[in-house]
């Protein structure tokens, strides 16, 4: 960026809604796992999008690139410039307004930089439930999981943030402001523009708030541990409990051995619980007001169906809590590793135990010592497929990373899985894409992208 623009552009600003020093951009160019750092002269922290709109209507004249950035938890490098980038990056944090409830209509309307756990927390005090939960809750934005597709711990019982979105507004890289908050289920008016942004990680627009529909707040939440010898035990045990139990799941998540290995080693004991190979969590919740609701659960369940090793139901939020702190403290275990290679996949439940067992098996073979870290949200396929090196065995880093890369990913293809299933592609994975993508589906994917944005000046290097 030319230091004349850069003047130009603080000029439109006020001294309390941008930064220039460096340790400030520092802290907001390095992404969450610290595997992605770039460099930046500006960021910037709008509080109106009439702000943003001046900002991305100069920058297109300019030609300036931007990052779109919320909470910067994302985990493939999509929310930081890129090293020999010049971008400026755009914080939403101060666009963090609840704009309405709508307690008739059971929907909320909140700004793109508003904090996910202070909606949840203020939600509640009107018994109403926001669609989505994740281990980053207390820190991530909801422009920022609307713009990934965010799914989370809940996906099973409210699908991913896109089928839970009724109205968009966003900041288009012109400066023009779409918005089309509308309050209404069913809108069979022509193609929806709001699906376009949902999901494409901050390439064709800002999104300065959405308008969520809500549900009903469970009077009361209970949580299921449970452990087993293999995998296929597991997958009965989801067949079984799904069966018996169906709307009032809310979670099903699995973790193997070696996360919890990693977990103990890094974060926390877990203690009362038999070791074993395989581990669920399940929580149910009572949305009906059932009496006594841990005894109508255990009641349901036919120990002699079951073919577990230990099966534990919570009696009291304090133990919902603990039992969900062991599944998700193990992204901040894996950190502490030196050297982990993450996958974030998704695979049709009937494929899954062969994918695991056949992909496992290949990298034992290239590369004795490794272990694999599986855990995630198995009610909707999803599995963090994590490769653990402690041996390199005279092989360079990027030798290994690709080679098992490459094993995961062409198995994923194999078995009609997904290479993502909710952290997006961002800079991670945009090869990957290419790969595993048809030609038709990138060439129409970069013709919107131009529709959008022909300057190419937000996120550039991300996806495509």
């Amino acid at each position: 960026m030319k230091k004349d623009d850069l003047i130009k552009l603080i000029n439109k600003l006020h001294p309390s809604e941008y930064s220039t020093e460096s340790k400030v951009l520092k802290k907001h160019c390095i992404d969450w796992r610290g595997e992605y750092e770039g460099k930046s002269q500006l960021i910037i922290f709008p509080k109106s999008v009439k702000k943003i709109s001046e900002i991305l209507n100069f920058c297109q004249k300019k030609a300036i690139a931007v990052v779109p950035q919320g909470g910067n938890t994302g985990l493939v490098g999509g929310a930081v410039p890129r090293k020999r980038g010049n971008e400026i990056i755009i914080n939403l944090s101060n666009l963090n307004k609840i704009r309405d409830i709508d307690l008739i209509g059971n929907s909320v309307t909140v700004e793109g930089g508003c904090i996910l756990d202070i909606i949840k927390n203020k939600l509640e005090k009107y018994d109403l439930e926001f669609p989505l939960s994740m281990g980053s809750r207390g820190s991530c934005q909801i422009g920022g999981n609307i713009a990934t597709n965010a799914g989370g711990l809940n996906v099973i019982k409210y699908g991913t943030i896109r089928q839970n979105i009724l109205g968009i507004e966003a900041v288009l890289p012109d400066g023009r402001i779409y918005s089309s908050l509308k309050n209404v289920r069913k809108n069979n008016t022509g193609l929806d523009l709001k699906h376009l942004l949902i999901g494409s990680e901050g390439t064709l627009g800002i999104i300065t708030a959405a308008t969520v529909q809500l549900f009903p707040l469970p009077k009361e939440r209970t949580v299921l541990w449970a452990s087993f010898k293999n995998f296929s035990k597991v997958l009965n045990f989801y067949k079984y409990i799904n069966n018996k139990f169906k709307d009032l799941i809310t979670s099903f998540e699995f973790m193997n051995k070696e996360s919890i290995e990693v977990l103990e080693k890094h974060e926390c004991k877990v203690v009362n619980l038999k070791k074993n190979q395989c581990y669920c969590l399940v929580e149910f919740s009572n949305f009906n007001k059932i009496n006594d609701f841990n005894n109508f659960i255990f009641a349901k369940i036919d120990f002699n169906d079951l073919d577990t090793d230990d099966l534990i139901l919570s009696k009291s939020d304090n133990e919902n809590k603990k039992l969900w702190n062991y599944r998700e403290s193990i992204p901040l275990a894996e950190r502490k590793e030196d050297f982990i290679i993450p996958h974030d996949i998704s695979i049709p439940l009937t494929n899954i135990s062969e994918f695991v067992k056949r992909t496992t098996k290949s990298i034992k073979k290239y590369l004795n010592g490794s272990k694999i870290i599986n855990f995630g949200h198995l009610g909707d396929n999803n599995l963090h497929f994590n490769v653990l090196i402690r041996e390199q065995q005279n092989l360079s880093r990027k030798s290994i990373r690709n080679s098992i890369n490459k094993i995961v990913f062409d198995n994923v293809k194999i078995f009609g899985g997904a290479i993502s299933a909710e952290h997006g592609i961002g800079q991670l994975r945009k090869d990957e894409l290419k790969r595993n993508k048809e030609v038709f589906e990138l060439n129409k994917m970069r013709d919107i992208k131009k529709i959008f944005d022909p300057q190419n000046i937000l996120n550039p290097g991300k996806v495509f």
